[in-house]
């Protein structure tokens, strides 16, 4: 069965969707350290803050 482009399009948005629901679950679950690096600025010192 051949499915129009607007079907095809609609299963790839959802699945995207659920996709980035996953990738933020997973995130989540992380503790806040690791969930929170992009933030932290590395100092001249060798140590980090935010």
């Amino acid at each position: 069965m051949k499915r129009s482009r607007k079907e095809k399009l609609k299963i790839l948005k959802k699945e995207s969707e659920l996709a980035l629901e996953d990738m933020i679950k997973r995130r989540l679950a992380l503790p806040i350290s690791k969930r929170m690096n992009f933030l932290r600025k590395r100092l001249p010192g060798g140590g980090s803050a935010l």
